[in-house]
């Protein structure tokens, strides 16, 4: 595994950053956009599944653990991969999980973002596209990938009233960019955990599932741009 995460287990301060969320109970994506109305804050979850691209900065992915708790901010303990993991809290609520930084495609914000999720399906899908990145990289000097989500794959667990269906995301590599002028990586530094500002998706509903993989929204991907695109 290329992130040396173990799927099977249950296992403040910084720059706020925009954040897009990957929801694996529906296998959609989500940007949120945090607006204010007379000094009242709000965020807004838009749905860009469908044309989601992004320069994808797995150069500077971070790895460790995460807590979401229900009502809360975000709290985290991580460390560039490649670096020895942070001790596991001894709270329970932290689990192995992976944070990595993009630029949107004009298409779907055109803007600084971070993805982060600690979900088993989220992790093996960055996973995957984790090593497809270290397969091209060589052949790409100075440059990131341009990524895009394929399709999804349901992956169901439990039985009877205990039966769930998640959903793994496959991203794929479309092409590859050099990095823009405006993602620089903010790390999220390991010691002790940090908290985020709190947001949630709304609920959404899920993909029909089967055995085999959920094709993402039909409407078609913009073509490969080019990089002054993303700039």
């Amino acid at each position: 595994m290329a992130l040396g995460l173990n799927y099977g287990s249950g296992s403040g301060g910084g720059d706020i950053i925009p954040f897009v969320k990957y929801d694996s109970r529906a296998g959609r994506i989500f940007r949120n956009d945090r607006s204010e109305t007379n000094g009242q804050y709000s965020n807004d979850a838009v749905d860009i599944t469908s044309t989601f691209k992004a320069v994808v900065d797995l150069e500077n992915i971070e790895v460790g653990y995460m807590k979401f708790g229900a009502g809360s901010a975000p709290e985290f303990m991580l460390v560039k991969l490649g670096d020895p993991m942070p001790h596991k809290p001894a709270d329970s609520g932290f689990k192995q999980g992976a944070r990595i930084m993009m630029k949107l495609h004009s298409s779907c914000g055109g803007d600084i973002r971070e993805i982060s999720g600690n979900a088993a399906s989220f992790l093996k899908g960055v996973d995957d596209l984790h090593t497809a990145y270290e397969a091209g990289k060589t052949a790409n000097p100075g440059k990131l990938p341009v990524v895009v989500l394929k399709s999804t794959i349901p992956i169901t667990s439990g039985s009877g009233q205990k039966k769930s269906t998640n959903y793994q995301p496959v991203f794929e590599i479309s092409g590859w960019a050099p990095r823009p002028v405006d993602l620089v990586h903010v790390a999220k530094s390991g010691g002790a955990p940090q908290t985020a500002s709190p947001s949630t998706a709304p609920a959404a509903a899920a993909p029909s599932t089967g055995s085999t993989q959920v094709s993402a929204p039909a409407t078609k991907q913009p073509e490969m741009a080019d990089a002054d695109d993303f700039g």
